[in-house]
């Protein structure tokens, strides 16, 4: 459970702060890996590393799921890793460090939600509804970019492995030859589950902006940069209003069980203290 400490601690680091809102969010930076944390934390999930460590390693309440958030120098490489270690089909997904915190609280959202019985669409559905151009080819594999083609979601068919996993990279801009100036990549598992996918692409294709403070703006030509206002209350109170939400969602505790003195046999006199 977040305890009143790390609540003030979130709250000192943004009230006041000045920032804008910014869209598309794909293209946002990273933000806070709080949004993340605190959520799962709040939700049941249990911290496994040592705090005093740069990395955190998350378990949910019935250790199906683990998160490990790793920084590296190398933002292309998998910061954020996911794995479903039981069940008959295991998946993993990974986010590389520039990859807005929104979108991957898409994927660890639907991990503390009940799965529904069925997914709200597939990724190139969800897609292409809003917007995104979708392409498919002769051997069954898909291609979705962005309005804006600085993003794409491609399913390759390997001649060797057969059908192949997501894989999402988003580019500071588009030019002649396709997307250019890198930013960040994700790897979805081909077993990864439907309703979990679709829970991606809805995060991804979001047209709801990003809100970041001043500074931490990469401006690009695609990039819309609201007006600068002060955004640290409402990062704030969402986050709070996130947390309260997600606690909706923490396991009940065990019932406890009331411990009973062994009956009298029958014919014997029972003994008083």
């Amino acid at each position: 459970m977040i305890d009143s400490r790390q609540r003030d601690a979130f709250a000192n680091d943004y009230l006041g702060k000045l920032g804008s809102p910014i869209s598309p969010r794909y293209l946002a930076g990273p933000g806070d890996p709080r949004h993340i944390t605190h959520a799962l934390c709040a939700a049941g999930w249990t911290v496994h590393s040592d705090p005093l460590h740069p990395v955190i390693h998350m378990k949910s309440p019935g250790q199906e799921h683990d998160l490990i958030f790793k920084p590296s120098p190398h933002h292309f490489h998998g910061w954020w890793k996911v794995n479903s270690t039981l069940g008959p089909d295991p998946w993993y997904a990974s986010f590389s460090g520039d990859a807005p915190v929104e979108i991957i609280a898409g994927l660890t959202d639907a991990l503390v939600h009940p799965a529904p019985d069925n997914a709200s669409g597939d990724m190139t559905s969800i897609l292409a509804a809003r917007g995104w151009t979708h392409t498919a080819d002769a051997d069954g594999g898909h291609k979705v970019v962005s309005p804006e083609r600085t993003t794409v979601a491609e399913r390759r068919v390997s001649p060797s492995m057969g059908l192949c996993g997501w894989e999402i990279e988003a580019a500071r801009n588009s030019g002649p030859y396709g997307p250019e100036g890198f930013l960040w990549r994700a790897s979805l598992d081909p077993r990864a589950p439907d309703h979990v996918l679709s829970a991606v692409a809805t995060a991804l294709s979001d047209p709801a902006p990003a809100l970041r403070p001043r500074f931490e703006i990469d401006e690009g030509p695609p990039l819309h940069v609201s007006q600068e206002v002060e955004i640290g209350t409402r990062i704030v109170t969402e986050h709070r209003k996130r947390l309260a939400k997600a606690r909706q969602h923490r396991p009940a505790p065990p019932a406890l069980t009331t411990r009973t003195g062994p009956a009298a046999l029958p014919g014997l006199p029972v003994r008083s203290r």
